[in-house]
């Protein structure tokens, strides 16, 4: 089997943490660099996590720093400053992974993105996790290898709903100058939104975290306690039991398309994002192509709305945890086995 060229751009982050190791986990993808940005946490955290996510996975692939901020920070050269305990206070609740410290790189995330798709050009596909700044500033760099890229595979927006404010998802919001300048070479390069709509149409219950705890292994007990902040910070939120795992969806969907019914994904549509003001952060998708096949708007976007919640969680434990999984259908799904 061929394997498919991954580079996995992030802010680990604790779903960000899930993604990954599903990502390492899945045979069909050679993740060859994960490339960090400042997001969930700082740069500095987060390539920590990614180190650590790294060592943990034992994974043939290096780290490459990236952007310390958004665009408007970096050219205010504000700095960057974490406005928000979602992940803690380094990015993973209460877990410290130990990082390799000679998986780091000292090439920045953008020149190694570069390097990567001029090396492999039309076979490179990005699963974005978090903040679009390092695929801007390699766009800025060096528009015409970046729309050599297969695909963009992106955990971000939403068109009916937000999360840091009512109308504009976190990723997105960080930096939406990034989004814009991204989704601009969306006719190039073929684009998938995972945003908020699909990723709330999942989630982890109490129960499912309480088996990868008791039943698969350190990992799963690792996983389930970086969850246990997570789960705070949704009761304290929105009163919810459960965690949304959203990085985890993305790549998950990104190894198996058809996780979704071709009817719940919206081709060719149009997006634009909203840089500033009260609405900063929001995506404004126009579903339908008629509407302005003749008005000069781009068809830059494939967007995924619906998921099955027990499929994709069916395929997350039988990837990563594949001796649990019997025991996960029967005892938590309750699934009866003919």
């Amino acid at each position: 089997m061929t394997k498919r060229k991954i580079i996995i751009d992030t802010d680990p982050g604790i779903d960000d943490t899930y993604a990954i190791i599903a990502a390492l986990s899945y045979s069909g993808f050679d993740v060859i660099g994960i490339t960090v940005v400042a997001g969930n946490v700082g740069l500095e955290p987060c390539v920590e996590n990614a180190l650590g996510i790294v060592n943990l996975m034992d994974a043939d692939c290096l780290v490459y720093p990236g952007a310390t901020g958004s665009l408007m920070q970096l050219d205010q050269a504000s700095g960057y400053e974490l406005k928000t305990t979602v992940h803690g206070e380094r990015g993973l609740g209460s877990v410290t992974l130990t990082p390799d410290p000679s998986k780091k790189s000292d090439t920045h995330a953008v020149d190694f993105i570069l390097e990567t798709v001029k090396a492999h050009p039309g076979e490179v596909e990005i699963i974005s996790l978090g903040p679009m700044t390092n695929l801007a500033l390699a766009i800025e760099k060096d528009e015409e290898t970046m729309k050599q890229v297969k695909t963009i595979w992106s955990m971000g927006g939403g068109v009916h709903r937000g999360n840091r404010t009512p109308v504009a998802e976190f990723n997105y919001w960080f930096d939406p100058d990034a989004v814009q300048k991204t989704y601009a070479i969306g006719e190039d390069v073929t684009f998938n939104m995972i945003g908020l709509d699909i990723t709330h149409q999942t989630k982890l219950t109490l129960d499912d975290l309480f088996f990868l705890k008791k039943e698969c292994g350190e990992t799963g007990r690792m996983l389930s306690e970086m969850a246990e902040h997570y789960q705070d910070m949704y009761w304290q939120f929105i009163k919810q039991t459960g965690v949304i795992i959203h990085d985890l969806v993305t790549v998950m969907v990104a190894i198996d398309p058809e996780l979704t019914d071709e009817f719940d994904i919206l081709r060719g549509a149009n997006l634009q994002i909203e840089t500033e003001g009260i609405c900063k952060g929001q995506t404004v998708v126009q579903k339908q192509a008629t509407l302005f096949a003749d008005s000069g708007l781009p068809r830059n976007a494939n967007v995924y709305m619906d998921i099955d919640n027990i499929a994709f969680k069916k395929a997350f434990m039988k990837l990563c945890f594949p001796g649990a999984y019997d025991d996960y259908r029967r005892y938590i799904l309750q699934e009866k086995h003919g």
